[in-house]
């Protein structure tokens, strides 16, 4: 289908000509601001709170978001979007927010070490080992350490997805669902995904800027793209991974790699929720505010977490 129209405005900038002429704390500070007329509002939640995780990275903050009520809960851990360089628990702070209302679920959002001073492999280790804690600290943090989900946009969805393959190879933690929003699963496209071309320039994402400003940013050097910790596309092996809901969009250039990932994941006995959302451009799903399909995958989001979380063992819910 056509581009949404409300997306025009938004498109005449060239981001392109940006990455070449703004330095990394302007281009930092650009992106930070430019959420703050389309991301969603502030709604009010039981407790928020920040912390830091000592990791072997360095002290990672987090902000755990608690329902009204005091009881156990599951926890969905979030990790923010931003191609690696950009991006906070800031931009995603109302998210996480309304998806610890509408699950009844306490929601963790981590603040990663950005490229390129915190180079790959760095941030997936960093997030590993935050998970990590939230299990081994699951008592004290009154989650239920049997009900662990994961989940990203876009870069946030990458290092999601490594740590669902992590998790199963490491056997440290279990994950019983993953969450990966316009994802980018193969950092340089060597599966040949034919949106690369089709969608390269002129929908805020473009090919050029992953593949000359993204990427080197964030790999010590482009054969690193190779690795499935990287690229977990590339990853030889899908049996056993958690359930999923993936969600991609029709102006996208990382498109097809989301939904041959999900085939990957369904073709190995996983139950994949796909959903494409024609019209839209990558990164609309924060777009709470302005955009009518970003407010229907949040609620697909929220559907399909609490289809994990509640539907196969009884723990009493909200107005229970």
């Amino acid at each position: 289908m056509p581009l949404d129209p409300v997306f025009n405005k938004l498109l005449e900038t060239d981001f392109d000509s940006m990455y070449t002429s703004l330095s990394m704390d302007q281009l930092r500070e650009y992106y930070r601001k430019s959420w703050d007329d389309y991301k969603g509002d502030i709604i009010k939640i039981g407790t928020v709170s920040n912390h830091i995780v000592e990791t072997s990275k360095r002290e990672t903050p987090i902000r755990i978001y608690n329902p009204k009520n005091g009881k156990i809960h599951p926890v969905f851990i979030w990790i923010h979007g931003g191609g690696f360089v950009f991006g906070d628990i800031e931009v995603y702070d109302s998210i996480c927010r309304k998806i610890t209302n509408t699950v009844n679920c306490t929601v963790i959002s981590i603040n990663y070490g950005l490229a390129p001073e915190h180079k790959f492999p760095e941030p997936v280790e960093e997030c590993y080992q935050v998970v990590k804690w939230v299990y081994e600290n699951a008592k004290e943090l009154n989650i239920l350490p049997a009900k662990i989900a994961i989940g990203g946009d876009s870069a946030g969805g990458t290092i999601a997805a490594v740590i669902a393959q992590l998790s199963r190879d490491r056997n440290e933690f279990p994950i019983v669902y993953q969450v990966e929003v316009n994802t980018m699963f193969d950092l340089l496209g060597q599966t040949k995904p034919l949106s690369r071309v089709e969608n390269a320039k002129g929908y805020r994402l473009t090919t050029e800027a992953n593949n000359n400003f993204f990427i080197p940013n964030y790999l010590n050097n482009l054969c690193e793209a190779k690795n499935p910790l990287a690229s977990p596309l590339l990853a030889e092996n899908f049996n056993d991974l958690p359930d999923a809901c993936i969600i991609t969009c029709e102006y996208d250039p990382l498109r097809d790699e989301g939904e041959h990932y999900a085939k990957n994941l369904s073709d190995a006995g996983a139950d994949v929720c796909l959903k494409r959302y024609d019209g839209m451009i990558h990164g609309f799903f924060n777009m709470q505010r302005t955009v009518k399909e970003a407010r229907d995958a949040l609620d697909l989001v929220c559907t399909k977490l609490n289809e994990a979380f509640w539907e196969d063992v009884h723990i009493p819910r909200k107005n229970e």
